[in-house]
């Protein structure tokens, strides 16, 4: 016998027996087989096992990445006014003056990004 067939009911089962209120109803429950569609009995849906809900307290933290990546911009920035004004001198273009900044005041900037986070996240 295939899943797509009709099974017959067991022997010892009433085909008018009621539905336990506290079991969830499946879909061969009486209003399925009178022709109504599930669901529509004017009743509430059970809750599937293992949700609930459950307060907890969130943690509001700094997000790091944000404070350091800042940090590297606006030491990219800063490199890159201070290559454009100052004049090239010893052979040095200001492309290779911007470049050896942003590698200097980025890693600088990158750490005093970070300390700014820890120093907002232990205000709160």
């Amino acid at each position: 016998m295939s899943d797509a067939e009709p099974r017959p009911a067991p022997a010892d089962a009433a085909p008018d027996a009621p539905v336990p209120d506290d079991l969830p109803r499946s879909s061969t429950t009486r209003e399925t087989l009178d022709g109504a569609e599930p669901g529509t009995a004017g009743e509430a849906e059970p809750e599937p096992e293992g949700t609930a809900f459950v307060q907890v307290a969130r943690r509001r933290a700094p997000r790091y990445r944000a404070f350091v990546l800042t940090g590297i911009g606006l030491a990219a920035l800063v490199s890159l006014v201070v290559a454009v004004v100052t004049p090239s001198a010893d052979g040095y273009s200001s492309r290779q003056l911007f470049g050896f900044l942003l590698v200097s005041l980025g890693a600088a900037g990158a750490i005093l990004g970070g300390l700014v986070a820890v120093l907002v996240e232990r205000r709160r």
